[in-house]
């Protein structure tokens, strides 16, 4: 090959600088001109090489996919001699067959994306769940191997989600993670044999150790804030008998297949995870609040006020509490309580008008509160004799609810007047033809207690069912109450906004079964079991702390520093980030996109510094930039 043909096949390139390897990286491109905006770009951007001297003055080293495509340069030597001079010369003495070519020289190099993983990995080491992983790998529980996988895994199930691990070979040739190397199912089975029960245990004790030292740097900065925990449980189907929680009980999903229930506790400011533990299918919610508070103990868990829906509340489960010596706020049950039921209708008719009430406008939903001390009565283990405590209650009445349960009580009416028209054709029907006489439909259970309450009678006069309206009035008002029960004292609002952040925990549920795609988990043994649940609630706790982030984020950012989730999702937003490629030569990332405005946020808000993700140059190349590389 002659010298001018080579000079030819250089003509579109340029060198941009990395500041991370301290070298300048060669690209080829096609120029594009806009006649709109009378500007020419680049376009097809490749790398082709590097230059090693800080300087970018000097020997162009291709790289394999270029001296590939041009052999013919196997034998030539590219100099750059100043900012827009480039030198070829022949390899005098020197001849180098491709195959023989040094290996760093011809390594291939790889088209990737980088800005989700990049921006999940950033996120997770600054997490209380990264900093735990990373404080396992320091004091040698795992190996670098392992904590490397363990990261990848993660990165690839708070994308992808937990259901087809298998797949996740597939995710890092695309992706720059952690771990390069190959990861198959040989693979994941030994991170789930290491994920083993000790290490879990030790995972949440160390992450209880950070968030204490955390917690009590704040309180010397005077933020003496109490944590709030919340507590709930959910199920996950699994498809195998051989695990010993595994066990056929009520079963959200409605499939007929062994379940396992398991609890989660979370710091529902931040949606930490705080804990996790598994029961069998067909415990209830009620029996399990006990082992959760000792767990929470167990982790190290201090300084905390613990929040149960009504699934918890019970008079063994309070005493429990007291017994702890923690604070509760539960949402009373209040349908199985005779003196629940009195106090509801000790206080609704002045509730109902918002006498002495404080008004809540909170979500769309307008609620009038009023607070109530009394005394619990309960057995003290250590002082072996009964104790009297006080335990405040919240009455909360919410006018929409009452509506609900007005129309609903219609409903049920019309139900019945039209069940028992069809007996009354059926009865006609029958002593009209001498026939036996049909028996009075059964009624339902809801309809037999608004019927024994006096709530619906029979109507002789008119033969049908009518409501009362004197008894009807007082249950619609009292259907519209709700109450929490406390053992400190807390405003009325405060406890209200409390007790509707415990959302998050479902939240974070709905990310764990519908993005995670941990609803089943195909697992035949139980290590398998416990590993994988492990992980897919760490990436449900990834993505539950990171909306919540962003909503505390935008409530003081600037219009133009406010993070916009693509799309409203949290997958579409990865999707996004993944526009951001670059090229793998190596252990060297060479960056061929640019990071923007809306990306900038997001990467502010999480404090991560994208400058791996940056090409200045490329940002402002045109064909007369200064770092171009021209034929002289």
């Amino acid at each position: 090959m002659d010298l001018s043909s080579a000079y030819s096949v250089l003509t579109n390139i340029y060198a941009n600088f990395s500041k991370k390897a301290g070298c300048f990286y060669v690209y080829s491109y096609t120029p594009v001109y806009d006649s709109s905006t009378k500007n020419t770009s680049k376009k097809n951007i490749t790398s082709i090489g590097k230059i090693s001297s800080e300087s970018g003055i000097g020997l162009i080293e291709f790289n394999a996919k270029f001296l590939r495509a041009h052999p013919e340069f196997i034998n030539l030597k590219v100099f750059r001699k100043a900012k827009n001079t480039i030198h070829i010369e022949s390899k005098e003495n020197d001849p180098v067959s491709l195959n023989a070519a040094d290996s760093d020289d011809l390594l291939e190099a790889h088209h990737m994306k980088i800005g989700a993983s990049y921006f999940i990995v950033e996120a997770l080491k600054k997490s209380f769940s990264g900093r735990a992983l990373k404080a396992l790998y320091d004091s040698g529980k795992i190996t670098k191997t392992q904590y490397d996988i363990l990261l990848t895994v993660l990165v690839y199930s708070i994308y992808e989600g937990v259901k087809h691990l298998g797949a996740i070979e597939y995710f890092i040739r695309d992706h720059i993670v952690p771990f390069n190397g190959n990861i198959n199912k040989d693979s994941i089975q030994r991170l789930y044999a290491v994920l083993d029960s000790q290490l879990i245990i030790d995972f949440y004790k160390k992450k209880q150790e950070i968030m204490q030292a955390d917690f009590l740097s704040k309180k010397e900065n005077g933020l003496n804030k109490r944590k709030f925990i919340a507590l709930d449980g959910s199920n996950i189907d699994i498809s195998s008998r051989r695990i010993n929680c595994a066990d056929y009980g009520k079963a959200k999903s409605g499939n007929e297949t062994p379940i396992i229930n398991f609890l989660s506790l979370i710091d529902q400011t931040t949606g930490t995870l705080l804990g996790h533990c598994t029961y069998s299918g067909h415990t209830t919610d009620i029996a399990t609040l006990e082992g959760s508070v000792k767990q929470l103990s167990y982790y190290g868990c201090k300084d905390y006020t613990l929040i149960v829906d009504r699934g918890y509340w019970s008079v063994y489960n309070l005493s429990v509490i007291y017994n702890f010596g923690i604070d509760v706020i539960a949402h009373v049950k209040t349908s199985q309580s005779t003196a629940i039921r009195k106090f509801i209708n000790s206080v609704v008719d002045d509730m109902s008008v918002g006498n002495g009430c404080v008004k809540i406008e909170q979500n769309g939903e307008v609620n009038y509160a009023s607070r109530f001390k009394y005394s619990w009565n309960y057995y003290d283990i250590k002082a072996q004799k009964k104790v009297n405590k006080p335990i405040y209650l919240y009455a909360f009445y919410n006018p929409a609810i009452a509506t609900s349960a007005k129309e609903q009580l219609i409903s049920e009416v019309a139900e019945l007047n039209s069940e028992y028209e069809e007996y009354k054709q059926k009865l006609a029907n029958a002593i009209a033809k001498h026939k036996k006489k049909p028996e009075m439909p059964s009624l339902k259970n809801k309809h037999a207690t608004l019927i024994d309450d006096g709530i619906i009678v029979l109507n002789k006069k008119y033969n049908r069912y009518d409501i009362c309206n004197e008894k009807a009035y007082k249950y619609i008002q009292a259907c519209g109450i709700w109450i929490l029960a406390s053992t400190s004292e807390f405003d009325c609002e405060d406890i209200y906004t409390r007790y509707r952040q415990r959302n998050e925990i479902e939240v974070m549920y709905r990310y764990f079964k519908n993005h995670v795609d941990a609803n089943t988990l195909n697992t035949s043994t139980e290590d398998s079991f416990k590993a994988k649940l492990f992980i897919g609630l760490l990436a449900s706790e990834f993505l539950n702390s990171l909306k919540l982030k962003t909503l505390e984020w935008n409530k003081t950012a600037s219009d133009k520093q406010k993070v916009k989730l693509k799309d409203n999702s949290m997958y579409m937003t990865f999707k996004d980030l993944d526009t951001l490629e670059c090229i793998r030569h190596g252990e060297t990332i060479i960056p061929i996109t640019n990071i923007l405005k809306r990306h900038e946020a997001l990467f502010n808000m999480m404090d991560i510094d994208p400058i791996v993700l940056q090409n200045t140059k490329l940002k402002k190349a045109t064909l007369d930039d200064d770092m171009g590389l021209t034929v002289c």
